[in-house]
């Protein structure tokens, strides 16, 4: 068995790679190839974080994965990350355990190509400015994926802790590919409307901002709520947008705030969704339609995403020796 390292993945799995696995995963999906399960959530009340249990099978690559994520924002600050991850890899012709793979940077970096997928197929081609609300771990890969997919000239961050945005800034100030502006916010409705493209990367339990504030035209990429407690936008947004796409409605239906609340409160109806991403990918459903649409993708994440970056991952290393 092979234990593979972050480093080890940072040295050759790009977001380009990972973004074009994830366009593959999302048509594996939709031809029903994969198999995930809807993810087991323990709460940990007391500290307001969570142990997360993802399994999956991807028929066609013959590999399945079983990933277990900790969830922990108390540990900013201290020398443990907020976001810890392992993965075990499995191929399914004898069942043989292959690899142990170190999963909190590839978590981050196929959640923000997911992002960077429903980004290319709904974003406008030209947007140049990128707002991002919530500045941990996740908006790292977030960024990544979005200077991957458009020309991005402009970042906008906000962050409860206004702190940790001006650290995220110095982080992005440091990158040698990066000499366009960057601004810190100090109230989320201004990043907001500055934006062709929004990132939501937070574990919110109220609505960031102002639908009312959000230009024609801006794409909404809102990764970060996971439970049905939790809400990174409003009914307003909803109220607004005329396209939202989710990952997987079985996921989003169990566990978006950002729509179930609604829904329960009668302000929205899944009969209201666009459809989900695979559709797109496939070409079974249009996107865009025109550059004043408002449009939203939903991501709650799921676990064929871990399998196919896990067993990419795992393959190139084998062929690299």
């Amino acid at each position: 068995m092979k234990f593979i390292k972050e480093h080890d993945i940072e040295r050759f799995y790009t977001m380009k790679d990972c973004i074009e696995d994830m366009k593959e995963g999302f048509r594996l999906y939709n031809n029903k190839k994969t198999y995930s399960p809807v993810r087991t959530i323990l709460h940990h009340a007391e500290l307001n974080s969570n142990t997360l249990f993802m399994p999956s099978y991807i028929e066609d690559l013959e590999y399945e994965t079983v990933k277990v994520v900790s969830v922990f924002p108390n540990n900013s600050g201290t020398s443990l990350p907020s976001l810890q991850g392992i993965i075990l890899l499995t191929e399914t012709r004898n069942g043989e355990h292959v690899a142990i793979i170190e999963a909190s940077g590839l978590t981050v970096m196929r959640t923000g190509a997911a992002a960077g997928v429903a980004t290319q197929y709904l974003a406008k081609e030209d947007a140049s400015c990128l707002s991002i609300l919530g500045c941990g771990a996740q908006a790292r890969g977030q960024l990544k994926a979005m200077l991957e997919v458009r020309p991005i000239k402009e970042i906008f961050l906000w962050n409860r802790t206004k702190e940790k945005a001006i650290a995220f800034k110095e982080e992005i100030e440091r990158f040698q590919e990066w000499t366009g502006k960057i601004v810190v916010c100090e109230d989320a409705n201004e990043a907001a409307s500055k934006a062709d493209i929004l990132v939501l990367s937070t574990k919110s339990e109220e609505s960031l901002f102002d639908g009312d504030v959000l230009k024609p035209g801006v794409h909404i990429n809102a990764i970060g709520a996971y439970r049905p407690d939790m809400k990174e936008f409003g009914a307003d947004t909803l109220r607004k947008a005329d396209q939202v796409w989710v990952d997987t409605l079985e996921g989003v239906q169990h566990e978006s705030g950002d729509l179930i609340q609604p829904v329960n409160a009668s302000l929205w109806s899944w009969d209201q969704l666009t459809g989900e991403i695979a559709e797109l990918v496939t070409g079974l459903k249009q996107g865009r339609q025109s550059p004043e649409e408002i449009t939203l993708y939903k991501s709650v994440g799921v676990s064929y995403m871990d399998t196919i970056a896990a067993a990419k991952v795992y393959e190139q290393m084998l062929k690299r020796g």
